[in-house]
């Protein structure tokens, strides 16, 4: 079903070490000031409420790599002053982590990583057939990161949720990280398909070289939107007898890992780069580049009209904030104060405080304003806005899910 050799030799290859953020790579500054940010912004009420009942939490993680939810979950910023608790969930609270993979390559690079943690245990297993967590007591999260259940079909997927279903026992967490439908990474796979899996690629991998779309290897997985992954877990649930709370999000609209490579909707658009760029404090961001332009989604807007509405939502929003940051460039009074006052309200407030930030720039002594506080600033104002959207459709690169199992 899935083929390991492109993690055991990306692994290999070192894109699955702990290397720091990046203008490229797995590990770039979006993964890791807008993707992990989201992820973890997401998980914090799930960590507040179970600490509220309980000292530790057991955690198990599906497609584990070599501790990505570990490092996730460990890493959330605290309520508390951080002169008292540096994270919201500390190691010490962890009472099991238990990192599920298929790649042995992964399995080894966590057993290494965290050999010094008697808490943690690593173990290989293909979860489309084998569920070793199900030998532990119940887990308080089960959870997935990056799109690992993707690699599942909807009769495994669904199996692996009966099996924590049953498994679970009290008020549990089942975490699902999966390939958003809809994304305008790839339209071509908007409408019902027959197959099952359809194929995906790290292309994303060879940047910044140029990119050859000639004889690239893909692996296949299921993509998934808003109401089939509800349905499924509904449906699943009630077989259980259990009671379900579902919360869904979209994850990286418009900074997915294959929008820069248009290598599925032959439209590439360098907003990953330029975000990368953004919140890198040694480059400045090109602000003609940052602007989107999904025109080529228009054909669809009959066939997926809410689909388009969000998306179409989400690019005024993210122009204007883009226009904005131009205007203030390039001292266009007349268009700042247009676009500040023709602006639903939230969306206004940004602008003012981008504005601010402009017009106060020497009340920040640093060698390069824009890439050390405008740009950093303005990554954030779009990634924001992206969290802000209502109930995740399928629209982005990753459709995040959180079910609270009763």
């Amino acid at each position: 079903m899935i083929k390991t050799e492109f993690f055991d030799s990306a692994v290999k290859l070192g894109f699955y070490g702990s290397e720091s953020g990046s203008l490229f790579g797995k590990k770039d500054y979006v993964r890791k000031y807008w993707e992990d940010f989201s992820i973890k912004d997401l998980l914090k009420p799930v960590i507040i409420e179970i600490l509220t009942r309980k000292e530790k939490i057991r955690i198990t993680d599906f497609g584990c790599g070599s501790g990505e939810a570990y490092e996730l979950i460990t890493h959330i910023s605290s309520i508390e002053r951080p002169s008292i608790k540096d994270f919201l969930l500390s190691a010490d609270e962890i009472e099991f982590y238990l990192g599920l993979d298929i790649s042995k390559e992964m399995i080894k690079q966590g057993t290494e990583i965290y050999k010094q943690k008697k808490n943690i245990r690593f173990t290989e297993a293909d979860l489309s057939k084998e569920y070793p967590f199900l030998e532990e007591k119940p887990f308080d999260i089960y959870m997935s990161t990056y799109s690992s259940p993707s690699h599942l079909t909807s009769d495994e997927l669904k199996n692996l949720i009966e099996k924590v279903l049953r498994h679970s026992s009290g008020k549990t967490y089942l975490v699902l990280d999966l390939f958003g439908k809809y994304s305008p990474e790839w339209p071509c796979y908007w409408a019902d398909s027959k197959e099952e899996l359809l194929p995906y690629n790290m292309l994303w991998l060879q940047l910044p070289a140029k990119l050859e779309n000639d004889n690239v290897e893909s692996y296949f997985v299921k993509y998934w939107d808003g109401k089939s992954i509800t349905c499924l877990i509904n449906q699943t649930a009630e077989k259980q007898g259990k009671n379900v709370k579902i919360k869904i999000k979209d994850r990286s609209l418009f900074t997915g890992r294959h929008i820069d490579t248009g290598f599925f909707n032959h439209h590439p658009l360098p907003l990953r780069y330029q975000v990368n760029r953004l919140f890198d404090r040694e480059y400045e961001g090109k602000i003609n580049e940052l602007f989107t332009d999904f025109t080529f989604l228009e054909n669809y807007t009959t066939e997926f009209p809410e689909v388009w509405e969000r998306l179409n939502s989400y690019q005024t929003s993210w122009n204007i904030a883009v226009s904005l940051c131009g205007a203030l460039i390039d001292n266009n009074n007349a268009m700042i104060k247009e676009l500040i006052e023709t602006t639903e309200e939230v969306l206004a407030e940004e602008l003012k405080m981008l504005t601010w930030l402009f017009r106060n720039q020497q009340r920040f002594p640093v060698d390069n304003f824009w890439a050390s506080i405008m740009g950093p600033q303005l990554a954030c104002v779009l990634r924001n806005l992206e969290l802000n959207l209502p109930d995740g459709l399928g629209c982005g690169h990753g459709l995040f899910c959180i079910v609270e199992i009763e």
